[in-house]
């Protein structure tokens, strides 16, 4: 199980450094001068002085060799349109982002347990096909579209939350709920079809054959079955969902992670966007290392290859 842990943490850290060094060189060979770009209208020797301090007047590789130095130093420097360095703009940025995500993530599995377990409990009858045709109509909408549906609804005419920016607890609601919809869409589905699949399965059958209560059944043969895959279309979900966090975040101007990645992008703020993709590969790192602990956890056959837990 340890080794399990090292081998994914050494991939970790290698996919990591891949990702710094292809960003770092992507970023640097867009066309243009970032100087003027962040600073138009400053004067020839501002626009100098910039290029100094970011050393951009030097080669690719002088320019990688000295940002990895200063990040084993815990330096990711300093965001010229934040003023403040890279660590502090993030520490700010994140828990709101964090909020989002943990909330949709929550309500998703919530409702999906709750819609799945019905759609598959009465396969092919009125409430499953109401239930999948509900799910992949929230499945098909992109998220630019639905925050701005749920803006002019509960925002514009009906006047009941806020719609832009964050003043408060109220301000999370709506790009909570634009994260969360697709989500529960696509778990739904998994739990619907894994529900099936367990209930056909010999093990459920011979439970049934024992006099076991349908209850029992239920929650300690096929829900536990139908977890495991759950659990890794939740992961692969949770990529997506990072991404929905940029748009959703920039359509309700929500000072998170995803709506400061996006502006750093556009003003070619290399520190700034270089800190945040780190954050977002460990981030990835860290989360497929505990869906691998959680897979094999909730399987018996998989905590078996691994040794035992």
């Amino acid at each position: 199980m340890l080794g399990t842990v090292l081998k994914r943490l050494a991939q970790g850290i290698f996919v990591t450094f891949c990702v710094i060094f292809i960003s770092f060189v992507i970023l640097r060979m867009i066309p243009g001068d970032p100087a003027k770009v962040m600073a138009p209208t400053a004067t020839v020797e501002q626009q100098q002085a910039i290029r100094d301090s970011m050393g951009l007047e030097k080669s690719i590789p002088e320019q990688f060799k000295m940002y990895m130095v200063n990040l084993f130093h815990g330096d990711l420097g300093e965001s010229y349109f934040k003023s403040d360095t890279v660590l502090n703009v993030m520490e700010q940025a994140t828990p709101l982002s964090l909020i989002l995500l943990i909330s949709s993530v929550v309500i998703s599995i919530i409702l999906s347990l709750i819609l799945g377990t019905i759609a598959g409990l009465n396969g092919n009858k009125w409430e499953d096909r109401l239930i999948s045709s509900i799910a992949v109509l929230f499945q098909s909408m992109p998220n630019y579209w639905v925050s701005s549906v749920l803006i002019i609804i509960f925002s514009v005419r009906l006047g009941l939350l806020p719609s832009m920016d964050y003043s408060g607890p109220a301000s999370c609601v709506l790009p909570t709920v634009a994260l969360a919809l697709p989500l529960t869409a696509v778990l739904t589905k998994v739990v619907r079809s894994s529900l099936i699949d367990s209930y056909n399965q010999e093990f459920v059958k011979v439970a049934y054959a024992r006099g076991i209560s349908t209850v029992a059944i239920y929650f300690k043969y096929a829900l536990r079955n139908s977890l495991v895959p759950v659990l890794i279309s939740l992961g692969t979900q949770l990529g997506f969902l990072v991404g929905s966090i940029v748009v959703v975040e920039y359509v309700f101007n929500f000072p998170g992670i995803g709506y400061t990645v996006l502006n750093a992008i556009l003003r070619r703020d290399y520190n700034l966007v270089q800190g945040i993709i780190i954050l977002f590969s460990v981030f990835f790192i860290v989360l497929n290392i505990a869906i691998d602990l959680g897979s094999i956890r909730l399987d018996p056959r998989m905590r078996k290859a691994q040794g035992g837990l």
